[in-house]
């Protein structure tokens, strides 16, 4: 019973505690496994969900800095992931911390971005430190994933430096690793289409075949977007490589899969470059039917640049007007997502505050009602102990009187008014005792004739204990003093004892073994306090 209120207290404060923190982590996390799953667009709605300022301590503030940085390199989210500082000293200010603090698989996420942000800035020096750094440190994190990021980003810096045979080499380790992750096709599909641009510029029209067609078998297993994305990459590559025909086959395969604004763009380009500028007209036109404006100003960039190349100067000028006139509602409809943001964030923080609000009233309601159980607790503890102690010097009376009462019948005088006395006030008190403890009495009465006591509960048992204290006061103050931390079972055996039972009586009261009754005999030995040295 005494321990009832301080688990009540701790149970309380940790759903207190459990409530308002440990939310963000596990929003880090879930953007974590989002990118991961390669689903950077819903990595970054939870993104936005996650407060700045409500951030608990370094390490989620670092965590946030590097997830953020990660986000901002997706095609899809740059434009609307804005910094404060240039991302790669955040990165590494985070390379600083995960040292410091030993978190392997983060240093190594956070060497690989810091070296792919070296690679788009074209600074093949300081992009090779860095994805060799994260090489050396997948020994000791096992995560396919970001071992598959280095092998590839490795792969495209040998590329672009001209070691063709590291870049092979490269390129052949993304592959196996995406082939030992099996339940990831998009990362086979990745580093199949990687050969397949090695081998392009190598002119080996075996391993083109080879890398396509396995590419193409891996996609019947993929879900119709996926499918179409990874059909546009193939068409993207063929395309850079000037095969305009293999290039539009896999863009219309990609758009009988699912049409999407950016294939006809492409189609658009094809056609272009092939002379036929009404049907790329059309297309674009189709394409520009989004209603995305990011995508719409993409589209007019495309149409610029191809027909000033087709020498359209007069198509070039309608096209550039259009284009300012996207970028103005671009940088418009930033503004207002921008200031929608703002009120977004007020009105979470108002939610935020009542939320405060309520879980501090929540835990003073939480911490009265705690007041009331220990109170209510305390108070039964000391009436019981109140009402233990009354019995035992009710006992220490009894014992008394009756010492009293044998002296004066020895003592051979006439000492009746005196016994008689005596003997009322030992009738009251026995009269107390015995409607407290009626029902010890009773369950004493019961061993006595021999019954069982395998079916008591608890608190039978514990009744039988306190009634005992009548019968045989000194025993129970000796046993007391005599072993520590004695349970309810241990003081009922010796009692069993005490009253002369045989080992067969036992076994038949306690409903257990001989065996079981020599165990406890010698565990009982083992918690006998040791008599004080003389």
């Amino acid at each position: 019973m005494k321990k009832l209120v301080p688990i009540i207290m701790l149970s309380v404060l940790a759903m207190v505690v459990g409530c308002s923190h440990g939310t963000h982590q596990r929003q880090l996390v879930q953007v974590d496994s989002l990118i991961g799953d390669w689903q950077p667009e819903s990595a970054f709605q939870v993104f936005k969900q996650i407060e700045l300022n409500e951030l608990s301590g370094e390490r989620e503030r670092i965590y946030y800095d590097l997830l953020k940085v990660v986000l901002s390199k997706n095609a899809h989210l740059k434009d609307s992931i804005h910094f404060d500082m240039p991302r790669d000293s955040i990165l590494k200010h985070c390379i600083n911390y995960y040292l410091q603090n030993q978190d392997q698989r983060k240093l190594l996420y956070s060497y690989l971005y810091l070296g792919k942000i070296h690679l788009a800035a074209h600074d093949n020096s300081g992009a090779s430190y860095y994805l060799k750094k994260s090489e050396e440190l997948l020994t000791s994190v096992n995560d396919k994933r970001l071992e598959y990021l280095t092998y590839e980003a490795l792969a495209t810096l040998n590329h672009y430096s001209g070691n063709e045979e590291l870049a092979m080499d490269y390129s052949y380790r993304t592959l196996a690793c995406a082939e030992q992750s099996k339940s990831d096709l998009t990362m086979e599909v990745h580093a199949c289409n990687h050969l397949l641009v090695l081998y392009m510029q190598k002119k080996n029209n075996d391993s083109i075949m080879k890398y396509g067609n396995l590419s193409l078998s891996i996609l019947k297993s993929m879900p119709a977007r996926n499918r179409s994305y990874a059909l546009a990459n193939l068409g993207a590559i063929y395309m850079s490589n000037n095969q305009l025909d293999s290039a539009e086959h896999y863009f219309e395969k990609a758009q009988s899969e699912m049409p999407q604004h950016f294939i006809n763009q492409r189609l658009a380009e094809i056609n272009y470059l092939r002379g036929d500028h009404v049907l790329a007209d059309s297309l674009w036109g189709k394409a520009l039917r989004t209603t995305e404006l990011r995508f719409r100003v993409d589209i007019y960039q495309s149409i610029v640049s191809n027909k000033y190349g087709g020498g359209d100067y007069h198509g070039t000028a309608d096209a550039a007007i259009r284009l300012l006139e996207l970028k103005d509602s671009l940088v418009q409809q930033m503004q207002t997502a921008e200031v929608q943001e703002i009120q977004l964030k007020y009105d979470k923080e108002v939610e935020r505050r009542k939320l405060d609000r309520f879980m501090m009233w929540a835990l003073v309601g939480a911490l009265v009602l705690l007041a009331f159980i220990a109170a209510g607790v305390i108070y039964h503890i000391r009436k019981a102990n109140r009402a233990k102690e009354k019995m035992m010097r009710d006992q220490v009376l009894l014992n008394d009187y009756q010492r009293q009462i044998e002296e004066l019948e020895r003592s051979g005088e006439d000492t009746s008014k005196d016994i008689q006395a005596l003997r009322k006030k030992m009738d009251a008190l026995q009269a107390q005792q015995t409607e407290k403890l009626s029902e010890g009495r009773a369950l004493y009465q019961r061993i006595v004739a021999g019954e069982s006591a395998v079916a008591w509960s608890k608190e039978q048992v514990q009744k039988f204990i306190e009634y005992y204290k009548v019968v045989n006061l000194p025993f129970m103050l000796q046993m007391e003093s005599d072993y520590a931390r004695l349970s309810p079972g241990n003081r009922f055996f010796l009692i069993l004892q005490d009253m002369g039972m045989s080992d067969e009586q036992m076994t038949h009261i306690l409903g257990v073994s001989d065996g079981a009754l020599r165990t406890t005999r010698s565990r009982l030995r083992q918690k006998r306090t040791p008599a004080p040295q003389q």
